[in-house]
């Protein structure tokens, strides 16, 4: 693997708010998905992490802001287990993220059944209690893809909804989190350049946050990139979003993984391809967002923390600590 580039001090402005220059830049807040829960490796890291008695705290670890569980996986997850979850995160004063489906499906029938992103009302307020009763503290929740599937999405089932209807239906969603959770941080999640190619994206995604803080009671806090690596205009479209994150003063995310199988096909290529995403987009097009997301719902890596089974998720992450002088170089 190539050497990560260190950029010199000298600032070379390109209409971003957040340029790289070397390793004493500093480290945007990091969200670290823990990914996989039912399979043997994914919950050796769950266990690693959480349940065990004697439970190791990774140095990396002590980088992240926000550790983020799936709503599939708070579905699976029993209470006694997310209890300790709640109560390790608490001892090491890191917050609680749900990465949620946010958009109510209850009508009309058909509209968003199998379309990513849709959840029944009822479900969430299931979570949020059973959150509740495990003694956890949602601190922050990032949406899948709201806009995309709810207004933009024309395959199956789509519903085609304005954008003041799919903020009606994550309003829904949410207010049950709400609801026990007030003070919980709110931020989107889309895919790009999806959002970019659409002729009229940024008055809609305008609209989009506009609907939202009416209809929700509070403003979207972030916008996480989820970039599609397979298509050649994915720079353009990050230096595009970046411009316009800047533009209306949005905190910016970036989700650093790779593409899903054929674009790699063993753990460690995958690995590889995420490290060379997010060194091109820091180093090559000189974009640092205020928050970084480590995450795949892909076959790869398949676990959260590398261990007997394999190199995890965690490689890199603690590759991107490095890379900004917060880890040691090995």
């Amino acid at each position: 693997m190539k050497k990560l580039l260190l950029i010199s001090a000298v600032i070379l402005t390109l209409g971003f708010s957040h340029a790289v220059l070397s390793a004493s830049t500093p480290v945007p807040k990091i969200w670290f998905s823990m990914g996989a829960i039912s399979s043997p490796a994914g919950h050796k890291s769950w266990d690693t992490l959480f349940y065990r008695l004697d439970a190791t705290w990774p140095e990396f670890m002590n980088h992240v802001q926000v550790v983020g569980i799936l709503t599939q996986a708070l579905l699976k997850i029993s209470d006694e287990e997310l209890a300790k979850v709640a109560a390790r995160l608490k001892e090491k004063h890191v917050a609680l993220g749900i990465e949620m489906l946010a958009q109510a499906d209850d009508d009309p029938p058909g509209c968003g059944g199998g379309v990513e992103g849709y959840f029944p009302t009822y479900m969430v307020a299931a979570l949020a209690s059973k959150l509740k009763r495990t003694g956890a503290e949602v601190g922050y929740i990032a949406m899948d893809e709201p806009l995309w599937f709810g207004h933009y999405y024309n395959g199956k089932n789509a519903c085609r909804s304005s954008i003041d209807n799919v903020a009606e239906r994550v309003a829904k969603n949410l207010h049950e989190y709400l609801k026990v959770f007030p003070n919980a941080i709110i931020g989107d999640g889309e895919p790009f350049p999806s959002i970019t190619d659409q002729p009229t994206w940024k008055d809609d995604y305008r609209h989009w946050m506009e609907a939202f803080h009416a209809k929700v009671g509070k403003e979207l806090a972030f916008t996480n990139v989820d970039i599609n690596w397979g298509v050649k205009n994915w720079p353009a479209s990050v230096q595009a979003v970046a411009r316009f994150a800047q533009d209306i003063k949005m905190p910016l995310g970036i989700i650093y993984n790779a593409g899903p199988p054929p674009a790699s096909m063993s753990n460690q290529a995958w690995l590889d391809e995420a490290v060379r995403n997010f060194t091109q987009i820091e180093n090559t097009l000189r974009i640092v967002p205020d928050w970084v997301v480590f995450t795949s719902w892909v076959k790869y890596p398949g676990q959260a923390l590398t261990d007997e089974n394999g190199l995890g998720e965690d490689y890199v992450a603690k590759t991107y600590l490095r890379s900004h002088g917060a880890l040691p170089r090995q």
